[in-house]
């Protein structure tokens, strides 16, 4: 039990072969060290964690790497995550990890490419994963977690290229960046003048391809009257003020697949701004699921063509379909609803999605509800999330010279991603993903694989 211990924290054990004590066995390098730390093992109630806290606690091992491997007896190799502890680790980062002892192991299974993985939440420590032999988990199998066909005397440290890939492209990897960018997202602190400094040069969001507001429709010219932006989100909606109905502008509201607009003159639009030149198609179906009021009215205006066409849908539903319409670059197509003549009962649901067509070029599709979002997010807030990442996943804050790299980085990302808007995955903004990019480094860096 102490030579494995030793050889847990020291890379190799004080007997080389530690299946074997007998005389087929080598012989301890430091025997005196050996009988000496067996003895304070029995002497201390046969407590391993005694023992741990013995031996790193010890001159030996505390002294650097540097150090050692010039003066020491016992040189402290540079030393990668064994495979559970680095799967747990960064679950620890992500804030993920469920701390919960004992209960019934995690299960696995097999995913569509055919790796076996954790069945459910990846949250419990890897020591609770159900162990198979012919079904080993990939990415600990990757890491040389034993297989166990045989009994493991030592495990062995590899540096292979599906390590590399694992972490490039393995599923529980990309997950994990994801959930330390968000934690990281949510944990920053606010941003200092310094910070603000460093992203001055940062591209800017776009404009949003899709605004929630509310406005009117004027019906001698066809077009959309007025439109102003709703500012109060409520993490699921849109609407006009904190409290609904508003004093001021009373219930209306946009949420993911429809919303309620008020009296006449307050109609809910969603707009769309074409990223390109090329032709529209919108297909969708305007629903009103009350017998009250007189249900509600939509309209689908261009602001380079007007109207392009009108419904009305009470107590049932009404297709919405808009063929071959012409866009160029920053026109808008605005999806008026508004209440016809009494806003009572008018919640209705009107879900979209937008085909645009150019010659040569792939289809591009919008649907409304997988699009709708909450605020853009800041980019003055980008240094502090870089440093809060820093934090969870390596223990320190990064140098000055980090910071920037970091802030360059992510704002390469961010230019690509708005170039590239098919890049950036649902439910998430450019420069949250430039962050998971980022984060996935992180998490894939020497420094989180190793200890010293």
């Amino acid at each position: 039990i102490v030579n494995r211990v030793w050889m847990h924290h020291f890379g190799k054990g004080l007997v080389s072969t530690p299946a074997d004590f007998g005389k087929l066995g080598t012989k301890p390098s430091h025997p005196e060290v050996l009988d000496w730390l067996a003895d304070e093992f029995i002497a201390n109630g046969w407590s391993l964690k005694s023992l741990h806290r013995t031996i790193l606690t010890s001159t030996a091992w505390r002294q650097s790497k540097e150090a050692s491997a010039g003066r020491s007896a016992f040189p402290v190799p540079l030393q990668r995550l064994e495979a559970e502890t680095l799967r747990d680790r960064m679950l620890a980062a992500t804030g993920q990890l469920d701390r919960t002892l004992l209960g019934p192991p995690a299960k696995i299974k097999e995913d569509d490419t055919g790796q076996i993985i954790v069945d459910g939440a990846q949250t419990r420590r890897s020591l609770y994963i159900q162990v198979r032999r012919s079904r080993p988990v990939a990415m600990l199998q990757t890491f040389d977690a034993p297989v166990m066909e045989t009994n493991c005397e030592s495990r062995p440290s590899s540096t292979v290229a599906t390590q590399s890939l694992m972490l490039l492209n393995g599923k529980f990897i990309l997950e994990q960046a994801a959930k330390l960018a968000d934690r990281a997202g949510s944990e920053a602190a606010p941003p200092t003048a310094e910070q603000i400094e460093l992203v001055k040069d940062i591209r800017r969001p776009q404009v949003q391809e899709w605004q929630y507001g509310f406005g009117t429709y004027d019906e001698t010219t066809n077009r959309t009257g007025s439109f102003t932006t709703l500012t109060h989100w409520t993490g699921s909606q849109w609407q006009a003020g904190k409290t609904l109905p508003d004093p001021a502008l009373g219930y209306v509201l946009l949420h993911a697949n429809g919303g309620h607009p008020d009296l006449q003159g307050r109609a809910v639009i969603r707009r769309w701004t074409a990223p390109t030149d090329g032709q529209i198609t919108i297909v969708g179906k305007l629903s009103h699921g009350s017998a009250n009021g007189d249900g509600v009215r939509g309209r689908v205006v261009s602001s380079r063509s007007g109207k392009a066409s009108e419904w009305v849908a009470f107590n049932g539903g009404s297709d919405t379909p808009v063929n071959n319409l012409a866009v160029q670059q920053g026109d808008t197509i605005d999806f008026i609803t508004d209440c016809r003549t009494a806003h009572t009962s008018d919640s209705f649901s009107w879900p979209v999605t937008i085909t645009l067509k150019k010659a040569n070029v792939n289809d591009r599709i919008t649907n409304s509800s997988d699009a709708f979002h909450g605020p853009a997010e800041s980019i003055e807030s980008i240094p502090g999330q870089i440093i809060r990442a820093w934090q969870l996943a390596l223990c320190r804050e990064p140098s000055p010279d980090e910071l920037q790299l970091a802030v360059n980085f992510i704002a390469e990302q961010v230019e690509t991603l708005q170039r590239h808007p098919a890049g950036i995955p649902k439910e998430r903004t450019a420069s949250r993903q430039a962050l998971t990019s980022l984060c996935q480094t992180l998490l894939g860096s020497n420094e989180f694989l190793y200890i010293e």
